[in-house]
């Protein structure tokens, strides 16, 4: 049996380029829990040469914290964060990804007969969260349902 969820309130913040040590990843982790906001969804690029893509997810409500510490940050890393926000995350829950190949296939499949944008993925054995722009949820949602 297959669950899908939906959580409005999201937002991401997305780091390019920075260095594939996971240094600059750690000093941003910590900044953001002192600062109490609460981390949703964690992403990762593979290293391609010695950068990859760091980005997660957070409550829309947490913003403002966010933005208070982003200069602390950034300012002696040189790296220029994408912030967007207004986002719905899509759980896809399902027993069926333990032990049947080409779940995920079925979902990037569904996602992109509605040619609706992905903004972040992230993963677990039996699941796979997505985050979307809200003005493409709805029609994500409705396709979904064909899983």
């Amino acid at each position: 049996m297959t669950e899908i969820n939906t959580f409005e309130g999201y937002s991401a913040v997305t780091f390019t380029e920075i260095p594939a040590n996971v240094g600059f990843e750690s000093a941003v982790l910590k900044a953001v829990a002192e600062a109490g906001i609460n981390i949703d969804m964690i992403s990762q690029t593979p290293p391609k040469s010695d950068r990859v893509s760091f980005g997660f997810s957070f409550s829309d409500d947490d913003i403002p914290a966010l933005l208070k510490i982003m200069s602390k940050i950034t300012s002696d890393k040189n790296v220029t964060p994408f912030v967007t926000s207004g986002n719905v995350k899509i759980r896809i829950l399902s027993d069926e990804m333990c032990d049947q190949a080409g779940f995920a296939a079925k979902v990037f499949e569904l996602i992109d007969s509605v040619s609706a944008e992905v903004l972040m993925v992230s993963t677990g054995n039996d699941e796979i969260c997505l985050l979307v722009p809200e003005s493409g949820s709805d029609n994500i949602s409705e396709v979904l349902k064909n899983l």
